[in-house]
């Protein structure tokens, strides 16, 4: 005689945390997706300033376990203590969390913004280190404050100090620096005087 599998309709309809089932139910799947997300957060939440995790209102419970889990060492204490962070997040209010959330996307925004700025500097310095004239010009046009005059002789004096530079050295002339730092102050007070 064959055995026939009779499926049992209470265990194939979702059901949600407290057991009801129903179309509201969630399924196992997008519980632990929810759960994987919480532990990212508050992963994240443990490379921040203490400070600022503070400030988002926590609680205490979650304060010393994101406060022990920087002292850890261990991988894997240290990936047991990100277990136990996720367990708690998942028992936060859901506007601490929406707080959580907003906070780290504005710092990855400012985080973003800055690695433009830096890269514009860079482009700006290699521009006014190229043979060009007018990059020069070009960027006194645009950041008027700049100093003509420094600007020229910190190029020739960038091109001196490559002629005399060993070719296997790979590492940049002072003036080649100087004039890195000059342009990022010029264009951060540019940005100052613009908001």
């Amino acid at each position: 005689m064959s055995k026939t599998k009779i499926s049992d309709p209470d265990k194939s309809s979702p059901t949600d945390a407290s057991g009801n089932e129903g179309p509201d139910a969630v399924s196992k799947s997008e519980r632990k997706r929810q759960m994987h997300r919480l532990q990212k957060l508050g992963t994240e939440l443990v490379d921040l300033k203490l400070g600022l995790v503070e400030n988002l209102n926590p609680s205490t419970s979650l304060v010393d376990a994101i406060a022990l889990a920087r002292i850890t060492k261990k991988n894997e204490a240290l990936r047991r203590q990100m277990q136990y962070i996720g367990k708690l997040m998942r028992k936060e209010d859901p506007l601490f969390i929406e707080r959580c959330e907003q906070l780290l996307k504005e710092l990855n925004n400012q985080s973003a913004q800055q690695i433009d700025e830096l890269h514009q500097c860079e482009r700006w310095r290699d521009r006014i280190l190229g043979e060009d004239s007018n990059s020069i010009e070009a960027f006194i046009l645009q950041y008027p404050t700049a100093d003509r005059q420094w600007l020229r002789q910190i190029r020739r004096q960038c091109a001196h100090e490559l002629k005399q530079q060993e070719p296997a050295s790979a590492r940049a002339p002072a003036s080649a620096r100087k004039l890195y730092t000059y342009v990022r102050d010029i264009i951060q007070t540019s940005t100052k005087v613009a908001d």
